[in-house]
Order: C-alpha cells, then structure tokens, then sequence
C-alpha cells in the first residue's frame, strides 16, 4: 500500500527543487518504512507499524535498505524499454521511468533524500493512522489523537486479515490523504497525456 500515495507526497519537492533532491532517493525513502516493517514482519508472521516506522529503524535499517533498493530501482530502470501505447497509463509509465533513468545525485543529495522520503512516510501515518511509534524501543506505538478518531463504523472483510479493516475516521483520512497522494504523483503525466490528445 506505499505505492503511489506516499511517493506523493515527495514528488514536489522534486519537482520544486530538483538540484535540492534526487528522486528515485526521494521514492524509495517515502517506501522504507512500510519495506523495513513488511521484512520484519514476513519474519514475525504479521504485518504492522513496528521498528520500520520509528526514527531509530528509519536510521539503522531504513537507509542501508534504501541505498541498496535505489541501487536496485535505477539499474532496473534502465533496462526498461518505453512502452509505445498513446494511453494515460503509458505516459504516467515512461515519465516514470524515464525520471528513474536520469536519477543522480552526490552520496549526500542521495542519503539526505531517503531520510527526507522516509520522514515523509511517518507523518503521513502519524495522521492516518492515528499512531506514534517514532520513539520505539523506547517508547510503545501510542494513540495520540481523541478517541473519536478510532471509532469503528463498520468492518470491511479481507481475505488476508481474518479480523477485517476497522473502517471509521482514520481509515476514511487514510484514503482521502491517499487519493490525494496519487493525484500529486500522476498530475503531470495526466496533463502532459490530455496535452497530447488536443
């Protein structure tokens, strides 16, 4: 679920600044602390918030995993041929991959973008989910928000979460934010492809 919406997030900051930032640092940054928690929890046999969305995970796993994630996105990315379609999914694609291909930046413009990608991610979770694990170990994942704001409508079944997704003003924030997200993402292939139909 890190995919497009906390890419996001980060895409203006390369867009506003592209000396400033690099972007496939930036994205992989705003996936790392989902990827931390998804590894730790095929290994603990459940997913969840956990070491990867706290500021010591994001620091002592996050970014070695990230420099090695980016390393492995560019060089996919080259490889990649543009796709010829004239659709809007295409053009989302091949700016996509072509903004990978042309990636670089100096170890620190690199580093200093996953961390700020990262950071990113966890306030993008603090308000949707309602939570804050940034100070784990030390401190448990605690509600900070009224308790209104975990209220449960209703309870969407998933086949893959037996209990079900609790639906109610977090989870509603969660996809608003989301939405949101993938719009800031996709805006400018949407446009460059109505462009082109005209």
């Amino acid at each position: 679920m890190t995919f497009p919406a906390h890419q996001g997030f980060v895409a203006p900051l390369w867009r506003r600044w592209p000396g400033h930032f690099e972007v496939a640092a930036l994205c992989v940054g705003a996936a790392l602390p989902d990827l931390v928690d998804g590894l730790i929890g095929i290994c603990r046999g459940h997913f969840g918030q956990g070491l990867g969305h706290s500021l010591l995970g994001v620091a002592l796993l996050g970014l070695p995993l990230g420099l090695l994630v980016r390393h492995l996105v560019c060089r996919t990315a080259r490889r990649l041929t543009p796709v010829k379609s004239g659709g809007f999914l295409a053009t989302a694609w091949n700016s996509g991959v072509a903004a990978l291909v042309t990636a670089a930046g100096s170890w620190r413009t690199v580093v200093m973008s996953l961390a700020v990608g990262a950071l990113a991610h966890l306030l993008f979770d603090l308000v949707s989910h309602g939570h804050f694990p940034w100070l784990i170990p030390w401190v448990p994942k605690v509600a900070i928000f009224p308790d209104w704001w975990y209220d449960e409508w209703l309870r969407l079944p998933l086949p893959w979460k037996p209990e079900g997704r609790k639906i109610g003003p977090h989870a509603t924030i969660w996809v608003l934010l989301s939405l949101w997200g993938a719009w800031l993402l996709l805006a400018p292939a949407w446009r460059a492809w109505r462009a082109g139909k005209q």
